[in-house]
């Protein structure tokens, strides 16, 4: 009788599970593909920063390289002198950055930049693409006459009860009842260049212990460099003041 039941609970049981080709093919694909994709971003934004920083200096690079003087100097192959330019190229960009940096140091120098911002802001075409590029480096940087972000904090956004990483930009007072406002900045995921512009009242916001890189840090890794605990419900430093 024993063994009859054993039977029964042999046949009514799930068959084995078996580990197919097709299941492991798939696991170390989607593990060769989580590892490549990190390395193939990395080496699309450095080729995205190359080109940005060397369009003005590699036309000048690959004069110095092609110059008789410079393959005299070097004593070097006619066929590896043209894998210098890139370098040279970098080089130069470096050069000139620094340069600019130098010049902005001293009155004079902050003087012809100053005529040179006049002059780009005063050209029909450009005016309005470098001086928004302008006021947005300004912002994300500290330091150096730009505002920057004063605090990170939580704002209801795009609705109630959904809470979404902000940087407050200004603070502001309306004159007619004295109610106090801050102006956020909302980045996007995973780019924080770009996002919304929105002004809520102070007591409608949430303060976070978090600093500004943090911040910037969790937008661009979608919450997974979040801190486990939160100082969650502080209202804004402004509302305490004006309450």
């Amino acid at each position: 009788m024993s063994d009859l039941t054993d039977q029964n609970l042999d046949r009514n049981a799930p068959p084995p599970r078996k580990s197919s080709v097709g299941q492991h093919l798939r696991s170390v694909f989607i593990g060769g593909l989580i590892t490549m994709v990190p390395l193939i971003v990395t080496i699309w934004v450095i080729m995205l920063v190359y080109h940005a920083v060397t369009f003005i200096s590699y036309p000048a690079a690959t004069w110095i390289v092609d110059s008789k003087l410079f393959q005299h100097l070097l004593h070097l192959p006619a066929h590896s002198v043209q894998y210098l330019a890139p370098v040279i190229a970098i080089v130069l960009s470096i050069a000139a950055i620094y340069g600019l940096g130098v010049l902005g140091s001293f009155v004079l120098g902050r003087q012809i930049l100053n005529v040179i911002d006049r002059f780009i802001e005063n050209l029909p075409l450009l005016k309005g693409i470098y001086s928004t590029t302008k006021q947005v480096i300004g912002v994300f940087r500290r330091g150096g006459g730009g505002s920057g972000f004063q605090r990170v904090v939580l704002v209801e956004f795009p609705g109630p009860g959904l809470w979404t990483v902000a940087f407050v930009t200004n603070e502001v007072q309306d004159s007619t009842c004295g109610t106090q406002y801050v102006t956020l900045f909302i980045p996007m995921t995973p780019n924080p260049t770009s996002g919304f512009f929105q002004m809520a009242q102070a007591d409608a916001v949430r303060n976070t212990d978090w600093t500004v890189d943090q911040g910037i840090k969790i937008v661009l890794s979608g919450g997974l460099l979040a801190p486990n605990v939160l100082n969650f419900g502080a209202k804004s430093d402004m509302a305490k003041t004006s309450a």
